[in-house]
């Protein structure tokens, strides 16, 4: 429960005093550094213009206890995702989508250990979540985006090999 706590201290953290993306040389320590909306706004447009494609890593440091990273989702829905050992918080920046958690991933396959990817989910409960918004999937607990009336750029904090102590 301390390392969700500390995760969600860190979205809040990070939603009010921006973001660090990596464009100009990175510092020593990944985990440091800052960026400004400007650079958000650039990673986007890169992102809907096809440069960039798939979630872009913000803070990660290797075999860390969490990873923070983006993920742009436009007019499309987005994986059902299932993560055994990790819990993932989301921090929407904008747009809208509607969010499941819950239920079961109708065709899931392996990605790697205890991870699992669909097309869809089956059951689980879905509400709309937009700009602002907090959603938090704990491990083991399918969740998925829909993106397919607009676009959703949200933020992951994602505690790895999270215990719940």
């Amino acid at each position: 429960m301390k390392r969700i706590w500390a995760a969600l201290t860190c979205v809040v953290v990070l939603s009010g005093a921006g973001f660090v993306v990596a464009q100009a040389p990175a510092p020593a320590d990944p985990l440091s550094g800052w960026a400004s909306k400007a650079d958000l706004d650039a990673l986007v447009a890169k992102l809907r213009g096809g440069e960039l494609k798939g979630p872009q890593t913000l803070f990660e440091r290797p075999n860390g206890p969490y990873r923070v990273y983006t993920s742009f989702i436009d007019r499309r829905k987005g994986a059902a995702d299932i993560h055994a050992a990790d819990d993932e918080i989301f921090l929407v920046l904008s747009g809208s989508a509607r969010s499941t958690l819950g239920g079961e991933i109708a065709d899931k396959k392996p990605t790697g250990p205890d991870e699992y990817r669909g097309t869809e989910i089956r059951g689980g409960i879905t509400r709309t979540v937009g700009s602002g918004d907090i959603v938090s999937a704990p491990r083991g607990t399918p969740h998925q985006m829909d993106a397919s009336d607009g676009h959703i750029l949200y933020v992951v904090v994602k505690v790895l090999g999270s215990t719940g102590s």
